[in-house]
């Protein structure tokens, strides 16, 4: 892995709004939610994995995408920022209530 791969992860995790620095000499991102500073999460290659600092694997090199969707998922952001809304899937609709 190198720089370029971190910068592709980096990229679907800004997708869903999260705050993300590089630091390309060791190999680490950080990934932050913005709405509350203390859901931080710090994320380094290892091998072929990226892993959390507490060592927990995230996924493989080439999957960003599910890599980005796992962070996200840890530091309680939901879809990413330009998707577009989408109900509760347990929403019944408004005619049900009446």
């Amino acid at each position: 892995m190198d720089s370029n791969d971190l910068q592709r992860l980096a990229s679907h995790l800004e997708k869903y709004g999260l705050q993300v620095t590089i630091d390309d000499s060791v190999m680490r991102l950080n990934a932050t939610n913005p709405l509350n500073s203390r859901l931080t999460e710090e994320i380094l290659t290892k091998g072929d994995q990226y892993v959390t600092g507490f060592d927990y694997a995230i996924g493989e090199h080439g999957h960003e995408q599910a890599c980005a969707e796992r962070i996200a998922r840890m530091l309680a952001v939901g879809t990413p920022a330009t998707a577009a809304p989408t109900e509760p899937a347990n929403r019944l609709p408004a005619e049900a209530h009446r």
